[in-house]
């Protein structure tokens, strides 16, 4: 895996028949060369996803982990499938009015 971590630092990609042979041997020996294909930059790790279809599942399932999700960065995580909207964890009120204002209106009734 080594070598293949060099060659990603060496932006392989930018010799398509090295390339070639780079997804190749990942595909091989994946899981293990899954954190190698993570180093990819996001527009040819989707280029090499749309390749290799059968790998995106798999490399999905794998950086959904936790301790390997918080080490990728967003625009990886969006490839994946698996980013989530930075606001999608806050709670969402219906009403127009604050929190502190809404909750104290809607017991009260109207005459």
């Amino acid at each position: 895996m080594e070598l293949l971590s060099k060659l990603v630092s060496r932006q392989i990609w930018k010799m398509p028949k090295l390339y070639v042979g780079f997804l190749k041997c990942v595909a091989q020996t994946q899981p293990h060369s899954f954190r190698v294909l993570l180093q990819l930059p996001p527009p040819q790790l989707e280029s090499s996803l749309n390749k290799y279809a059968h790998l995106r599942g798999p490399l999905a399932a794998f950086a959904s982990q936790p301790s390997v999700r918080a080490s990728l960065p967003r625009p990886t995580l969006s490839v994946l499938g698996i980013a989530t909207e930075p606001n999608s964890q806050q709670p969402h009120h219906s009403s127009a009015l604050p929190p502190e204002t809404s909750s104290s209106v809607r017991g009260a009734t109207m005459t």
